[in-house]
């Protein structure tokens, strides 16, 4: 009976301590976790994997949506950005750099690379397409609106295969991929680690004021971005357990000049559509957007790529370091 009350008396300390956080308070807390796992027992006992994929993702267009980004419920304001000034070359420079880190990395928490040449000389290996160095991924945001990466591989991988690639209808070759590593890791017991890595450029958009006043204003940030950064393990039993980065890894430091380059005529038609608004007029233009909505384009122009490529080698990095760290403590 005692040992029912103290069980009884730590429950409602427990309640207690729950109701002195609101809910809001509690939903806040959870979002400040960096990363959120998925099946974590498959991670248990890791010690070597096979290296799937490995792909760095630079965001060369993209949609932010004023005050947060891809995860915007507003979408008053609505910055088109455009990355330019960085080769084909320097993003490869750069993905292998990050690489090379991640390898040392995995290396320093005594997980072992094991070769994968078992694992590619498989049968069902032999159907999958290796995509090419700077290939395009098309990323759908809301409301029909797109950003477009290039993706690159390591040069010292020699593949860039695609299971992880997010938002993308499941290809032929991506089917393959998936079935070549479910194999592969129930065969020989070794499991199969996917790693993507998005690389913005940009920070959320920010509108002020409003009508013919309204203006847009948008600021370079280097980062790892949360949309569709992940690891994933497909384990020995044939099961994908996923590592996604819920929260940016930004890197501080201006890298880029913006200009805006939004066409006269869209401006014109913007300032028509407010004025037509104001008056009433707004049905007879045929475009409900044009009066509330104001959207604009820019260029962010790197001025520096050495800068750069420093900038998202050290955010990499240090994305690495914190995926690595979640694996240790979970195995």
């Amino acid at each position: 009976m005692t040992m029912i009350s103290d069980r009884v008396f730590r429950f409602g300390l427990a309640l207690a301590a729950l109701s002195l956080l609101s809910l809001p308070q509690m939903l806040r807390a959870a979002e400040k976790a960096p990363v959120k796992v998925e099946k974590a027992e498959s991670f248990k006992g890791l010690s070597q994997v096979v290296i799937g994929q490995f792909t760095v993702a630079f965001f060369t267009k993209k949609v932010d949506y004023d005050g947060g980004g891809f995860a915007s419920v507003s979408d008053k304001g609505k910055a088109i950005g455009h990355l330019s000034g960085v080769s084909s070359a320097e993003f490869q420079a750069t993905t292998d750099a990050i690489y090379a880190d991640f390898l040392k990395q995995l290396a320093a928490r005594n997980i072992t690379v094991v070769d994968g040449a078992a694992m590619t000389a498989g049968k069902y290996y032999a159907k999958v397409k290796t995509e090419a160095q700077g290939e395009k991924i098309d990323v759908v945001l809301k409301k029909q609106d797109k950003a477009d990466a290039m993706a690159y591989w390591p040069t010292a991988l020699g593949r860039n295969n695609n299971v992880l690639v997010p938002m993308r209808m499941m290809d032929m070759s991506m089917g393959h991929m998936y079935t070549a590593e479910y194999d592969y890791a129930r065969t020989a017991k070794v499991p199969v680690l996917n790693v993507i890595y998005f690389v913005d450029f940009a920070k959320p958009a920010k509108s002020s004021g409003g009508g013919l006043f309204q203006t847009l204003d948008v600021k370079a940030g280097l980062a790892i971005s949360p949309f569709g950064t992940q690891m994933g393990l497909m384990d020995t039993n044939g099961k994908m357990a996923k590592i996604l980065l819920v929260q940016p890894i930004e890197e501080g430091g201006d890298f880029a000049n913006i200009n805006e380059t939004t066409s006269a005529v869209t401006k014109g038609m913007r300032t028509a559509g407010m004025l037509a608004g104001a008056f009433g007029g707004l049905k007879g233009l045929g475009n409900k957007n044009l009066a509330g909505d104001l959207s604009a384009r820019f260029d962010y122009a790197v001025v520096d790529p050495a800068t750069y490529a420093q900038k998202t080698i050290s955010a990499a990095g240090k994305t690495s370091d914190l995926m690595i760290r979640q694996i240790e403590a979970l195995r």
